[in-house]
């Protein structure tokens, strides 16, 4: 189980990186650019990423954790003052609505209401079709990890997502999302099995857009139709579309399932040495609140 908590959370970090180059490219695009599928670490792209470089998908996602450690019982507050900060140290790329609604927040703790209260306006808000992006599923992973009670990951879950995409499909993928890594930790190849029926379910496979509903099925179709961490990612990267968020769901539910040790060493390496002890840090609370 350690190698897989370890795993998820690299597997987001990876697979965004990976992406992040062919983001907003079409598959026929990226063929025809780099000769072959892109299964290194490649830089450039419209956010000129260096090689190995994580985009808005892993900050979240380490803001997230790093928020729910500081406060297990009651996250919201210390997840949205990360989020606060992160969002005034003017980030090479943020989601529209992500930057709204956090823009939002900041005013009104600026403006003297209580950080507790900012985010309840989200649910005030009207449930634009914004809202239904996947700015939320990208950086879900972690309650997965460090809630050993599936009821009280999926309770966090929802108020996470909450606090930026009021939106009702948005916050029931991020919830079966949970679901599926929760399932992975403790029994990998049911895991497999859920995914591979759930994807039996699908109609034809929807392009790889921004669209919440769009990126989880991407990103199961990917693991699905592979066998190993790096096919999966690789997959789910090079349908192009927003390729960084969906490598990095890819990313983390394979991770889940494979473990640390299947992500190419060629792919952690890349990785600054800042966001690998980052990530290192963050695996070892969950091993620590699983066993406390």
């Amino acid at each position: 189980m350690k190698d897989r908590i370890r795993g998820a959370l690299y597997g987001v970090a990876v697979g965004d990186a990976l992406g992040a180059p062919l983001e907003f490219m079409e598959a026929e695009e990226i063929q025809k650019k780099y000769g072959k599928t892109v299964c290194e670490m490649v830089g450039g792209g419209w956010l000129n990423v260096a090689p190995g470089e994580i985009t808005d998908d892993t900050q979240m996602t380490i803001a997230v954790a790093e928020g729910i450690v500081e406060s297990p019982k009651s996250p919201i507050v210390s997840i949205g003052r990360r989020f606060r900060e992160w969002y005034k140290s003017n980030p090479k790329d943020i989601g529209n609505t992500c930057g709204m609604s956090i823009a939002m927040a900041d005013r009104l703790v600026e403006t003297g209401h209580s950080e507790e209260d900012v985010w309840r306006e989200a649910v005030r808000r009207p449930h634009e079709e914004g809202a239904a992006g996947n700015g939320a599923l990208m950086r879900t992973i972690y309650p997965a990890l460090y809630y050993k009670d599936e009821n009280v990951a999926a309770e966090f879950t929802r108020a996470i997502a909450w606090m930026t995409h009021p939106n009702e499909a948005s916050a029931a993928l991020c919830m079966d999302y949970v679901r599926l890594v929760s399932m992975a930790l403790i029994a990998p190849e049911q895991a497999i099995q859920e995914i591979t029926r759930i994807v039996q379910g699908y109609g034809e496979r929807k392009e790889p857009t921004g669209w919440v509903v769009a990126s989880m099925e991407n990103a199961l179709y990917a693991i699905m139709l592979t066998g190993t961490f790096e096919d999966a990612v690789v997959e789910a990267v090079n349908q192009g579309g927003d390729a960084d968020t969906i490598g990095a769901i890819t990313g983390g539910l394979a991770g889940s399932v494979y473990g640390f040790e299947a992500i190419p060493q060629r792919w952690v390496s890349c990785l600054s040495s800042d966001v690998r002890s980052t990530l290192d840090h963050l695996a070892n609370e969950v091993v620590m609140a699983r066993e406390g």
